[in-house]
């Protein structure tokens, strides 16, 4: 794709409404506005919100990619296009601390990584367990640990993510309906009509970007987005510096204790933990997010901070929940609909989505203005969960 996203137009502009506005949306909504689209998004609630997959106060941003190296020029591009953001609106929402993946070597996430940045061959450093006490002294390890650093890693703030691609596609022409629910989408010969309690109006194409409520407009099979209950744990810092993003990288942490991923102090207080080693709360429908949570998951989450983080506080503080739609197979769902293709999917991004969010926009937007994307990848195919689909 071009290194500059602010000189992409279209010869023929469309009616473009996007459903959702969370990050996907509005970088969609971005990245469409780019190409000289006329631009409505519509969002049930207010943008940004604490209800949805953009909520939390802090995501990760990695390139060492346990998941597949089949992501990593994806994200690469992602990350450029971040800065574009934050260069247009002149701010700033990535800080570049890096990461880390700590565990024992034989660890399949720890191995992945490290096969992953030896296929590619990615810049990383491997750190044993002496030399991570000494530079990173947030993070307890084991004698028998290693720590994988990814320099070109680092920490999100969501909310103002979602504003900076908001109010940068609002610059460019879009236009926003917050408290505007979309009831349904009907594709006919000559337009694609959306409803609203307000009325139907007519769009050329329309995206949905719904997050946990794709299931609702999407058009795949009952079952295919899955949705769960997110618990993120807040725990003082006993030393603000040690836990700074200048200090403490973003982390991906495997020990028999605990699995949690583990982020910088962005308010001079506490470090996120986001536990990993129980099950996600499975939720039948996003409308029933209950904010009460389990003590016992507190708790679990509490004895491994104890157990690997020695210098916070293993008390929780504070306890935060939100939702995210989950793919069968872990892959988000980037691509026309099976449906219609003037109906582009960008859902089920599976807690993967904030990272390489400004790649998904752009890949809709390709789709809307051509019906075609160079950039998009085999793997988030929604035919895949269609009969005769990829498999």
């Amino acid at each position: 794709m071009s290194a500059d996203t602010n000189t992409q137009t279209t010869a023929v502009p469309k009616r473009v409404a996007v459903v959702g506005a969370g990050i996907v949306g509005t970088m969609a909504a971005w990245q469409l506005a780019v190409r000289g689209h006329d631009v409505t998004v519509h969002d049930r609630w207010n943008t940004p919100n604490d209800r949805g997959a953009s909520a939390g106060e802090s995501r990760i941003f990695r390139t060492l990619y346990k998941e597949g190296p089949e992501y990593v020029a994806f994200i690469q591009s992602a990350g450029q296009l971040w800065k574009e953001l934050e260069a247009a609106q002149d701010t700033r929402v990535l800080d570049w601390c890096g990461g880390l993946t700590i565990g024992h070597p034989e660890h399949p996430d720890v191995r992945a990584v490290l096969d992953c940045a030896d296929e590619l061959e990615l810049e990383h450093r491997v750190l044993d367990a002496a030399a991570m006490r000494k530079e990173f002294p947030a993070y307890g390890v084991d004698d028998d640990e290693i720590g994988v650093f990814d320099p070109n890693a680092g920490v999100f703030r969501p909310e103002l993510a979602v504003l900076a691609a908001r109010d940068e596609s609002v610059r460019l022409g879009a236009t926003y309906r917050t408290y505007s629910e979309v009831l349904n989408i009907r594709p006919f010969a000559d337009r694609v009509v959306v409803y609203t309690g307000a009325g139907a109006e007519s769009f050329d194409s329309v995206v949905v970007a719904t997050g946990p409520w794709a299931g609702a407009l999407s058009g795949l099979d009952d079952g295919i987005i899955r949705n769960k209950q997110l618990v993120g744990s807040w725990f003082p810092v006993r030393d603000a510096e040690v836990h700074a993003p200048a200090r403490m990288p973003i982390s991906v942490r495997r020990h028999p204790e605990g699995a949690f991923s583990a982020f910088p102090c962005l308010d001079g207080m506490g470090v996120k933990i986001l536990n990993h080693h129980l099950e996600w709360p499975p939720l039948d429908n996003p409308e029933e997010l209950q904010r009460y949570i389990d003590p016992d998951f507190v708790r679990s989450t509490e004895a491994a901070v104890a157990r690997l983080m020695p210098h916070l506080d293993p008390t929780a503080v504070r306890v935060s929940t939100w939702t995210e739609g989950f793919s069968p197979d872990g892959a988000p769902i980037v691509g026309p609909s099976q449906v219609d293709d003037r109906i582009i999917l960008a859902v089920g991004m599976s807690g993967q989505g904030f990272k390489f969010s400004p790649m998904v926009g752009s890949v809709v937007a390709d789709y809307v203005t051509t019906g075609s994307s160079a950039d998009a990848l085999a793997i988030m195919d929604p035919t895949r969960f269609t009969s005769g689909g990829a498999s």
